[in-house]
This record gives C-alpha cells, sequence and structure tokens, in this order.
C-alpha cells in the first residue's frame, strides 16, 4: 500500500534529487526543467485516465508513483551524456530503477508494491510487455505507457507549431531535417505496427513514429483524449504531401475512432 505519508515523501526526495541538476550548466539546466515539467504533466495524464477509468484511491496513489519516478534516469542521463537517446547512451529506464535502489527511495513499501514499481518503470519504455507478467504489473505498466505517450505527443506538438525557428536537439534526438522518409517506417504503420527508434534516420521519419503510438495506445480515455486535443491532425501539418503518408494517416484516424469511447 501507498499512503498520502508515502506520497508526500517520494516528491520531497523527487525535489531534492533535482536539485544539482537544476544548478548546473545552461544545457543540464534547460533540460532538466523540460524533463521536470514533462514529470508534472504525465502525473496529470494519469490521475485524470485513471480517473475516468474508476480506480481506487489505493491504485490511484501507485499509478502517480509510477508518473513520479518514471523517468527519473533522465536526469542522470543528460547530466552524463547530454542525450536522450538511449541507444547512445544507456536505456534510461534501467538507470532510473538503479537510482531508485541505490537511494533506497522506495525502502518503506511493501515488497509486493516496491516490485510492482520497480517492474513497470522498467518496462515502460519497451517495444513490447513480457507476457508472463502479473495482470496488476502490466495493467500499471500500460497505463503509464498511455499517459506518458500523450504528454509527449503535447511535447512534440507544440514544438512543431512553435514561432520560434531555433531547433531543439534534445527533443529531435539529434536527427536531420532532410526530406522524404524510410520505406521501412511507411512499412512498419501500413501494417499497424509501432516503429522501432532504431529504424529512424531523419525528422519526418520521428514525425511518422509519433502517428505510430496510437496502434501502442491501451485505454479508451487515453484515445479519446488524442482524437479530442488533435494530434495526428497537427503532425499531418508537418510532413510532406505524399499518397502513403495519407493512407497512413487516413488508418491511423480510423483506429483512433474505433477505440475512442465516443464511439
Amino acid at each position: 500500500m501507498i499512503t498520502k505519508e508515502h506520497l508526500n515523501k517520494f516528491e520531497k526526495w523527487f525535489a531534492g534529487y533535482l536539485r544539482p541538476f537544476q544548478e548546473g550548466d545552461e544545457e543540464l539546466r534547460r533540460n532538466t526543467l523540460l524533463k521536470k515539467e514533462h514529470t508534472r504533466r504525465v502525473r496529470d495524464e494519469i490521475t485524470g485516465l485513471g480517473r475516468e477509468l474508476g480506480l481506487p484511491e489505493e491504485d490511484m496513489r501507485i499509478a502517480d508513483t509510477l508518473a513520479l519516478f518514471h523517468d527519473i534516469g533522465r536526469f542522470e542521463q543528460y547530466s552524463r551524456y547530454r542525450t536522450f537517446v538511449d541507444r547512445d547512451s544507456e536505456d534510461h529506464a534501467a538507470l532510473g530503477v538503479k537510482i531508485l535502489d541505490q537511494h533506497r527511495v522506495l525502502a518503506g513499501l511493501e515488497e509486493r508494491t516496491r516490485e510492482l514499481i520497480l517492474k513497470a518503470i522498467s518496462y515502460h519504455n519497451r517495444v513490447s510487455l513480457p507476457e508472463e507478467e502479473s495482470p496488476s504489473c502490466l495493467f500499471f505498466t500500460r497505463l503509464l505507457r498511455d499517459a506518458d505517450k500523450l504528454d509527449i505527443w503535447k511535447v512534440v506538438t507544440d514544438y512543431y507549431r512553435r514561432k520560434d525557428p531555433a531547433r531543439d536537439r534534445a527533443i529531435e534526438l539529434g536527427l536531420p531535417d532532410t526530406p522524404g522518409f524510410s520505406p521501412e517506417v511507411g512499412e512498419a504503420l501500413l501494417q499497424k505496427e509501432i516503429v522501432r527508434a532504431d529504424r529512424l534516420r531523419n525528422l519526418n521519419d520521428f514525425k511518422l513514429l509519433q502517428v505510430g503510438w496510437v496502434y501502442g495506445l491501451n485505454f479508451p480515455p487515453a484515445f479519446e483524449r488524442v482524437r479530442r486535443r488533435g494530434y495526428l491532425d497537427i503532425i499531418r501539418r508537418y510532413l510532406p504531401t505524399t499518397e502513403e503518408i495519407d493512407r497512413i494517416f487516413g488508418m491511423a484516424r480510423d483506429h483512433l475512432l474505433a477505440m475512442s469511447w465516443s464511439q
């Protein structure tokens, strides 16, 4: 069980852990703030999803704890490597689990709850989830993944619409802004598959990967939020006009509508 007192303690630890990163150089401070604000919004997203799904308060606190700590590895990752690209540094989820263990942040929890949190964090960025896991762990991991994607959609669509032309390599994952897109990315989306990060060759691939996230969502209120906020329509404005891309977006919109609560 996670109590309100546990959650207050976790929030205080989180604030103290971030302090050295917030006192670093300008680049580190900027990207620490980026992930700190992302964490705050993912907590809001997961709370909203949980309320709509009718979760009891104890489960809501588990979900909130997951959102608070899901990207705790990002701060050390950027401090060490100056990138958020896992394949160019290390797996930020695994790093986060190490940090939580090293600082004994979850030591006051029951072993079952502690293991669930660590496993869900370690799984949240995987391409697929282990089928042999417990239903409870898979439920909370899927809930976290939906909340995480919802906010990343917000971050990238706000970025595409910005008036400032300056590029942010941390958000763009260091990808070049070249014409066209990779055939394997288009093929994956036409098969309704999630695009693997190692297939990305340019920014258009990155934007198409974000379209494919609709096939990885799990809960009706998450689908409904994507539909209502118009994330796919925004991304479409910043991609080339081709017949294949039109097909990709048509399929994604149909899937989104079919899976939302509006139907």
